[in-house]
């Protein structure tokens, strides 16, 4: 795949500050860096995740389309600190909010230097914000963002969202594992071992990665979600070391499967995407493939599984078929700062009518 040459990128601002001798570059596109110097920072910070990574933030750019403003933080012309971030419209009006990273999960990545560097970020985040652009939204999923909290609020932001997800921990082993689930899920998994059934680890082929979105636009329409272009799951063929594609033959026939992030930074897999259809349920085919990733993340040494969003609804089906596999429900981190006056109208409206991204 070719990409842009970076020389032939301008950034839309640069800042500097002359005290601490750093530099903060907005740049409107991931080409505007090298891979390997924006990986590098990556690879370098103790937050960094699957979704910080390059590859990541260029199909979203690439596949989506989402309007890019990626903060990078220079030293003596070396990358030392990175905030990526999105323009992605606000459902049912509208404004637009710039977010750190959607979809997925994002959070400044600082290597040293990091007071001087979160100030430099934090004080540009209002120059990103005109127009239809209404709140910056920082989404982590990783608590340890928490240690910039304070630096944070004393900007303006605030931590008032409640969202979570449920993490199974792989360490205990598959054994203890499976007897901590509910015995409903362990029943199903029996069950489903018992059809005829196959799950196989495909390679990213456009056929194959094509084949599967067929069935996740049966499954998100089913359940009312958002469903993305064709061309963002071809671009994740990029990050193929990243990306594990199962699917589920049931006698036979293909079934859908699943899509999972590796999120080797953080040592856990992220159940990402889903390709099953409900017509398939009755096989317990998702208890199927849970089952198998389980097995195959402790095989490959993760510490973790990653549900990926649970809400904050005990009551909701999906927050009951996610708990029951064992989990722990860790928060989310979000932080929120209004750049425009019709924000406080959007997040009071957002309060009674419910968030917006169910």
């Amino acid at each position: 795949m070719d990409r842009t040459d970076p020389d032939d990128v301008d950034p839309v601002r640069v800042e500097s500050d002359s005290e601490s001798g750093l530099t903060a570059t907005v740049f409107d596109t991931i080409h505007g860096i090298e891979p390997n110097r924006w990986n590098g920072v990556v690879d370098g910070s103790d937050l960094g995740t699957v979704f910080h990574r390059y590859e990541w933030l260029e199909a979203i750019e690439t596949g989506i389309g989402y309007p890019a403003r990626h903060v990078v933080v220079e030293k003596d012309s070396n990358p030392i600190g990175l905030f990526p971030n999105f323009v992605v419209d606000i459902p049912k009006t509208p404004f637009e909010r710039l977010t750190s990273v959607y979809p997925g999960f994002g959070g400044p990545l600082l290597t040293t230097d990091v007071s001087e560097s979160l100030s430099l970020l934090l004080d540009l985040v209002p120059e990103l914000c005109s127009g239809r652009t209404v709140v910056h939204e920082v989404r982590a999923c990783n608590t340890n963002f928490l240690r910039y909290d304070e630096h944070m609020s004393a900007r303006g932001y605030d931590s008032e969202r409640l969202e979570g997800r449920f993490l199974l921990n792989l360490e205990k082993g598959y054994d203890d594992l499976r007897a901590e689930m509910d015995s409903s899920k362990r029943r199903a998994i029996r069950r489903g071992r018992e059809t005829d059934h196959e799950i196989v680890e495909e390679e990213l082929t456009r056929s194959n990665l094509r084949r599967f979105y067929q069935k996740y636009c049966e499954h998100m329409t089913n359940v009312g979600g958002t469903i993305y272009p064709v061309a963002f799951f071809e671009q994740l063929a990029a990050m193929d070391d990243r990306v594990l594609l199962l699917t589920l033959r049931l006698e036979g026939e293909y079934a859908g499967g699943f899509l999972e992030l590796l999120d080797d930074e953080q040592s856990s897999v992220h159940g990402f995407f889903s390709g099953l259809p409900a017509e398939y349920f009755e096989y317990h085919a998702s208890e199927l493939l849970y089952d198998y990733l389980f097995r195959w993340a402790i095989e490959n040494g993760y510490e973790t599984y990653d549900f990926g969003g649970a809400g904050a609804n005990f009551e909701d089906g999906a927050f009951r078929f996610k708990e029951e596999f064992g989990g722990d429900l860790v928060p989310n981190v979000y932080w929120e700062r209004g750049t425009s006056p019709f924000w406080r109208l959007i997040d009071v409206g957002r309060s009674l009518y419910g968030r917006y991204d169910k």
